[in-house]
């Protein structure tokens, strides 16, 4: 008998690599105790927040090739490109997106550039469409180029001085209608903080200074509420609240209860400098909140792809995915938040 012996501990709290466990009963348990601290790891990543950035007008599954390989070696395996199409009804100031970097293409300019796109395979394509632009036969045209998702910006509603409720109208209501036909996920950005985020590298007033310009007087609460009304209103429909809203998790925890088809993903707000480590009070809340709520949040970078992986991007990946495994998850949340929740919403 060991004069040292092990005393195992809960695996919920303290949880082991899938083989660690095995090895206790393999072969009666003959390598039990080799590689005895090593934790769950990610199978692999689904990125759920990527901007498709060109503007070359090139073939997009040959402009994505280097990043999608790039990101594959980092455990990325697939990632939701977002791209920039509109319909009939032309954006009303395309102006206001220039500082979101992401081209706009019409449904039959785009047509040609997705030739020979291995669709759902390193990359998932997602429809980002303006605000100003309501059209259901938009959301069928996408499903028709193979696009699973919908990406909306609240940025250049704000930088416009347009109205919050422009989501309710009954324009768009018919809209979210076409996309609760096809049960396509909204992965939404809905409001933007004020105050600097100097840990994450974003400024203060963003979209803001802009919009106060144009005599925006509401501010992220009418936001949220229209965007929450939203939910409520389709309730078909997943809604992706990106960079988690920008409000705290416990707000979260009680808008989770009340609306079932909310998510959010991980981007910005959950990141975790490389070198960097949780102070042990907000690892405990963190693990916690990501354990109760396994099935609502997404693993995303909110990064751009523009045809040559950049060091900027790469680290973007890594402060993500530092944040994620150092939270040190039960393996079933860390495959469901990685990866599953996003190929169950996709339908993939």
């Amino acid at each position: 008998m060991s004069t040292h012996p092990y005393e195992r501990h809960s695996e919920t709290e303290y949880p082991h690599a899938r083989d660690v466990l095995e090895r206790e009963v393999s072969e009666n348990g003959f390598a039990a105790g080799w590689c005895m601290h090593a934790k769950p790891v990610p199978d692999y990543y689904f990125d759920v927040h990527v901007h498709y950035a060109d503007r070359s007008k090139a073939n997009i599954h040959t402009v994505i090739a280097p990043e999608a390989a790039c990101c594959l070696k980092m455990g990325v395996k697939r990632s939701l490109l977002l791209i920039r199409i509109h319909g009939l009804i032309p954006p009303t100031d395309d102006k206001s997106m220039e500082s979101l970097q992401d081209e706009d293409y019409t449904v039959e300019a785009l047509r040609p550039l997705l030739a020979g796109f291995p669709l759902d395979e390193s990359a998932v394509l997602a429809a980002w469409l303006h605000h100003s632009c309501p059209e259901p036969q938009l959301i069928h045209a996408a499903k028709g180029l193979g696009m699973r998702a919908i990406k909306l910006h609240n940025a250049p509603m704000i930088t416009l001085g347009d109205p919050a409720e422009s989501w309710l109208t009954p324009a768009w209501q018919e809209t979210f209608a076409a996309m609760t036909a096809y049960r396509m996920p909204v992965l939404w950005h809905v409001t933007q903080r004020l105050p600097s985020s100097d840990y994450t590298g974003g400024g203060r007033n963003t979209y803001w200074q802009d919009g106060w310009k144009n005599g925006v007087r509401y501010g992220n609460e009418e936001l949220l509420q229209v965007f929450l009304t939203c939910c409520a209103r389709n309730p078909g429909i997943p809604f992706i609240g990106a960079h988690q809203l920008h409000i705290g998790w416990e707000r979260l925890d009680k808008l989770f209860t009340g609306y079932p088809n909310l998510y959010v993903d991980t981007t910005v707000g959950c990141q975790l400098r490389i070198g960097d480590t949780f102070y042990p009070h907000d690892k405990d809340f963190l693990r916690g909140i990501f354990i109760k709520w396994a099935d609502r949040i997404l693993f995303g970078t909110d990064t751009f792809w523009r045809g040559c992986p950049s060091s900027e991007t790469q680290e973007v990946i890594r402060m993500s995915q530092n944040f994620i495994e150092r939270l040190d998850l039960p393996e079933c949340v860390l495959r469901k938040v990685c990866h599953e929740n996003a190929e169950r919403l996709l339908s993939l």
